[in-house]
């Protein structure tokens, strides 16, 4: 005997239906949500739990059977007592009691009575609505044109804020100043290595006749004799001065070039309810050189990183963290 039927039904009328003897189900009502985890968009809806406390009989369940199955009040009451004590020999015998389209009841290593609900929607309103999927569009910078679409639906690029840190922070002007102090050290980097070798002793020689010597005092000459060594007619090399000038533009050349395309990002790792649990996962992605950021939004905490690069690039970084951390990691738009 299984009157789930009935308990099904009064459930999209009533806010409680009990079984003697064993509890009532309570339908509760939830209004429309976002599951970012999930990334669903769920109705509203009513979703029905158990109170084992809610034992005494109110007549509700007798008088329904009573009207559906053209039965006297007392005839519905003993088929509603017999199917509680069913119940309650497949609760005692650790069997599990379902309950069609509510869901099921059983006690668990505890010995407390547990209750695990359907998926059914016991909100009239929203009979028939299902939870939508709501997993966001990558688009292509490629073939997204601002002219080919909606005012309305071109992305919004995120406004950087103006100050001294961040001006300095960018990259060209690190490269200007790089080669600034580049270009302001090479003479004193010349003097020291070419003002050594103008700095040795003059050396003396001595002709073939042993008449006459060279002037000790005549230190360009002698600068350019080494003082010891086997070849006495070998010269010291000299040094090419290159232009500072000359430098300089050779070490702008080697500059990289900032990609134009590059744009920021924020890929969202998935929200908590416990703050712990998205630090947890911020010091991880720090250790990977990511930077992360927690936000509460619609009572979670939402763990999310900042990327700054091309569409091809966020692809790589998407791929990675999908693999690595939440396979339904998403990017916001």
């Amino acid at each position: 005997m299984d009157l789930s039927y009935h308990i099904e039904e009064l459930l999209f009328s009533n806010d409680c239906v009990i079984i003697p003897t064993i509890g009532g189900f309570i339908v509760n009502y939830a209004s429309a949500s976002i599951d970012f985890v999930e990334q669903r968009l769920l109705p509203p809806q009513k979703v029905v739990s158990f109170n084992p406390k809610l034992v005494n009989n109110d007549g509700l369940l007798a008088n329904h059977i009573a009207q559906k199955e053209h039965l006297t009040y007392k005839q519905a009451t003993q088929k509603v007592e017999a199917f509680s004590r069913q119940i309650e020999v497949d609760l005692f015998n650790n069997k599990i009691v379902h309950f069609e389209n509510i869901g099921k009841l059983y006690f668990n290593s505890d010995s407390k009575l547990e209750f695990v609900p359907a998926d059914t929607n016991f909100l009239k309103d929203a009979y028939g609505l299902p939870s939508l999927a709501c997993t966001p569009i990558l688009r292509n910078k490629d073939y997204l044109s601002k002219q080919d679409i909606p005012e309305h639906l071109v992305p919004i690029k995120r406004k950087q804020k103006a100050g001294i840190l961040s001006i300095v922070a960018q990259p060209k002007v690190i490269a200007i100043a790089a080669v600034f102090i580049f270009a302001l050290s090479t003479p004193f980097i010349y003097r020291a290595i070419v003002g050594t070798s103008s700095t040795n002793p003059p050396t003396t020689i001595a002709s073939n006749n042993n008449t006459s010597t060279q002037d000790t005092n005549n230190s360009s000459q002698a600068s350019l004799i080494p003082s010891i060594g086997s070849n006495p007619t070998a010269t010291q090399p000299e040094v090419e001065e290159t232009p500072v000038d000359t430098i300089v533009e050779k070490v702008i050349e080697e500059l990289p070039e900032i990609d134009k395309n590059a744009e920021d990002y924020v890929i969202v790792l998935g929200a908590f309810g416990k703050k712990r649990n998205a630090d947890r996962l911020a010091k991880k992605l720090e250790k990977d050189n990511y930077l992360p950021e927690v936000t509460v939004k619609n009572g979670l905490n939402r763990v999310g990183v900042q990327i700054t690069c091309t569409p091809e690039e966020l692809k790589l970084h998407l791929d990675f963290l999908q693999e690595n951390y939440n396979k339904k990691a998403w990017v916001v738009e």
